[in-house]
């Protein structure tokens, strides 16, 4: 079976008149290498991904596959204009369902009626022998790894007398003991309904927080059952599937000897796999019972004979339920039809599971072409290891949105091809927050030089030169980058060289950019466009898993938000708290300062004032609400900012210490947590000063009350290492020894030791290390004596 190839691969023929399709290549799972991309149907894509197994909360490598095939739809759709029809099912029949349902139900029975630490003490030694059975008859070693660990946990619980500590550390080795026991007793549906659903809510609401699009079209399981039964109905009249034992099993060999057809295209050498393929089974029907009704080894059923303790539905066969891999056959079929464009999942799904499902389709259709492109993406390790679920070793989605914003996590996505292994590691989020501040640094200066307007004569011509061919290269080596297989690395990659030279220009011109200004816009627009297309720019008012509405072309950065009434108001609010801090040291040059702000505003179109109270702002301008705020705001900032500047000349002027320390906290605090930074600059230039990302401005006050914390701690650290000093200085070299008597029993007129405490002169080499201590304190002391004259 090793020798076994994969079979060949017919390309789609392009749709007649239908001319202008991308040069896209496509790493086809199918071929194993880069495939030209051509849809059944002219520029239309019939996209089906494998979604979730819904029975716990979802983890990073989920968020590989979603992050991955979210950003492989949003470049299919956003930029190269493909109409896409994307499915995702929800898996919410399965054998873990049916297990983790189960003895969280008996589990809960339990604990209500639990009744002394006694009983559960019993009841977890019973446990522990069917756990450590488990571990002395497993081979993989991680498995081995995690056996080990979940005992130890419980003899540690054990040793407990709290009962609550107890069951809550021993709950998952009573969790199976409990199914083993008592399994067969839950026949109530609702308890395999309701955890399948409590998590698809769980699941959408991490895929929404990380900016994942909802499918066009979700389907469940337990929806297309009917659909399943006939699905298996016709692959057995086809002849590629039996019946044994009230279960329909599918004939792997009787597939691969008819003409036209080859099982496990993808994995061709996994043929016969018993591990892969009782993996792929399910826990629950893997028993020798199962394994007898099949012809083969390597058939896999469609169709599963319930057994008591386990969900039902009617079928010809009798009650039983869907085989998993049925599932996917049936749904993608029903949704997209008897071809698939694409069809993406996890590496890991390759085989038995897509194999599987390329089997049965193409069984129930009569063709060998069901999918066309097999997209898989790669694994996810964490810091270098293996993470499984199934082996207690993961980061669930919403500990790792605790630690990094959903943004910077796309970043990490984006700096790695889809198909490859991604290492979710410190190195790996420090590279995407390295590219997410260089982005927000750029459009921040690009705003500033736009905003200033100023002649670029100064400029070096060859820096100049290389700016302009990277502008005018930029969307070529994109779109080159994006057509060989969707290489967002490389993409990113170029845009950091546009930026780069970008900031090149802005530096040899002394910050006047003059006529390059308009190069710098242009590429700060295209920069825009393509993290957009990515999914990265955060776009207020958005509705979660939804695209948000068209906005017009321009550069406004990671995040697009309109100017509002609250904005304007509390920038007015800090502004006029600075103005009454600096009071009432500066009175008659503040005076002028507020209508400075308002006049401003009435720039953009915007009244306000400043009540006695609080600042009135008047509804704003209607096409306010479409456009992004560090334009509607910036003539705003820079009369705040010039008002500050104002402010900062007199005190520095005037050496008013106060009046400084409140420019500072405006600029670091006030400004900051409305996200406005705002920068001094040397020599005429004046403060830059613009919107930037609010969670990268938090993390710079974070960084920066860290680094006075460190300073102020060190600072006293050192005081506390001098007044140590002071105080050992104050006791005269007489008096150092004496009382040390556990170690010396004799003294000279000096205070120096003679006799240790047994007696014993004290040995010259002894003598000799004590007379450089008396030395050094006789010397503290005469400084101690001097200081404090």
């Amino acid at each position: 079976m090793s020798t076994r190839a994969q079979p060949l691969w017919q390309p789609p023929q392009q749709t007649p008149g239908v001319d202008n399709l991308p040069p896209l290549k496509l790493f086809n799972s199918l071929t194993n290498q880069k495939e030209p991309f051509v849809p059944e149907k002219g520029r239309h894509v019939e996209w089906y991904s494998c979604g979730p197994t819904v029975y716990d909360m979802s983890h990073m490598g989920h968020a590989r596959s979603y992050i991955s095939f979210d950003i492989m739809r949003r470049i299919f759709v956003d930029y190269f204009k493909f109409d896409v029809h994307y499915v995702m099912n929800i898996t919410d029949i399965d054998d873990k369902i049916i297990k983790r349902a189960r003895q969280g139900y008996l589990f809960d029975q339990y604990s209500s009626r639990a009744s002394s630490l006694d009983e559960v003490r019993a009841d977890v030694l019973e446990a522990v022998k069917r756990l450590e059975s488990k571990a002395s008859n497993e081979t993989d070693p991680d498995k081995q790894a995690m056996h080990k660990r979940d005992l130890d946990k419980v003899q540690a619980a054990l040793n407990s007398d709290n009962f609550k500590v107890l069951l809550t550390q021993s709950r998952d080795c009573l969790c199976d003991w409990l199914d083993s026991k008592l399994g067969s007793t839950v026949t109530d549906n609702a308890v395999f309904e309701d955890l399948p659903k409590q998590f698809e809510r769980e699941y959408f609401v991490d895929m929404r927080a990380l900016n994942i699009l909802d499918p066009d079209r979700l389907v469940r399981v337990s929806e297309v059952v009917p659909e399943i039964i006939d699905y298996c109905q016709k692959i057995i009249d086809q002849g590629f599937a039996y019946e044994s034992n009230g279960s329909v099993y599918f004939d792997t060999q009787k597939f691969s000897e008819a003409d036209g057809h080859f099982y496990a295209k993808l994995v061709p050498a996994a043929y016969g796999n018993q591990k892969l393929l009782q993996e792929g089974e399910g826990d629950l029907s893997i028993g020798a019972d199962r394994l007898r009704e099949k012809r083969s080894q390597a058939d896999f059923a469609l169709w599963k004979a319930s057994k008591p303790g386990e969900p039902a539905w009617k079928s010809p066969w009798g009650s039983g339920r869907p085989g998993w891999h049925i599932e996917c056959s049936v749904m993608a079929s029903k949704e997209c039809g008897p071809v698939l464009d694409i069809h993406t999942g996890g590496v890991d799904l390759k085989f038995p599971h897509h194999d599987n499902e390329l089997a049965q389709a193409e069984a129930y259709f009569g063709h060998s072409h069901w999918v066309r492109y097999f997209l898989h993406s790669g694994h996810l390790t964490i810091s270098g290891c293996k993470m499984s679920k199934s082996l207690k070793n993961f980061i669930t989605i919403r500990e790792a949105l605790a630690q990094h914003s959903p943004r910077k996590l796309r970043l990490a996505f984006l700096l790695h091809s889809w198909k490859d292994t991604l290492d979710y590691s410190e190195e790996t989020m420090t590279l995407a927050a390295s590219y997410e501040r260089q982005f927000a640094d750029f459009f921040y200066n690009i705003a500033r030089a736009v905003e200033e307007l100023q002649l670029s004569s100064e400029s070096d011509s060859s820096v100049a030169e290389d700016f302009a061919g990277q502008v005018a290269s930029f969307d070529d080596k994109i779109r080159e980058a994006l057509c060989d297989n969707l290489d967002t690395r490389r993409s990113l990659i170029i845009c950091q060289e546009a930026i780069f030279a970008a900031n090149n220009l802005l530096a040899s011109s002394n910050g006047r950019t003059g006529g390059n200004v308009q190069l710098l816009q242009r590429l700060a627009v295209a920069v825009t466009r393509l993290l957009d297309v990515y999914g990265t720019v955060d776009v207020a008012g958005t509705e979660p898993g939804f695209k948000h509405k068209p906005l017009p072309d321009g550069f406004y950065g990671l995040e697009w938000r309109p100017a509002t009434k609250e904005l304007i108001r509390d920038l007015l609010q800090e502004a006029k708290q600075f103005f009454t801090d600096c009071n009432p040291d500066l009175a008659p040059e503040l005076a002028s300062l507020p209508n400075q702000l308002i006049e401003a505003l009435q720039k953009s179109g915007i009244k306000a004032k400043f009540g006695d109270d609080k600042p009135e702002v008047d509804d704003l301008p209607i096409e306010a609400a479409s456009i992004d705020r560090q334009v509607t705001l910036a003539p705003l900032l820079r009369a705040i900012a010039d008002a500050r500047a104002s402010v900062r000349l007199q005190a520095r002027e005037r050496k008013l210490k106060d009046v400084l320390a409140a420019c500072d906290v405006m600029r670091d605090d006030r400004l900051s947590r409305l996200g406005v930074r705002l920068q001094d600059r040397e020599g005429n230039l004046p403060a830059a000063v613009g919107f930037y990302p609010a969670d990268l401005l938090a993390a710079e006050r974070s960084e920066r009350a860290e680094r006075e914390a460190n300073k102020a701690a060190e600072k006293a650290a050192k005081a506390a290492a001098k007044a140590s000093l002071e105080d050992r200085g104050k006791q005269p070299a007489e008096q150092m020894f004496l009382g040390d008597t556990d170690k010396y029993s004799k003294f000279d007129e000096r205070g120096m030791p003679t006799h240790d405490a047994q007696g014993k002169e004290v040995s010259k080499s002894a003598l000799k290390k004590l007379q450089k201590l008396w030395d050094a304190q006789a010397k503290r002391h005469a400084d101690w004596l001097k200081s404090n004259k």
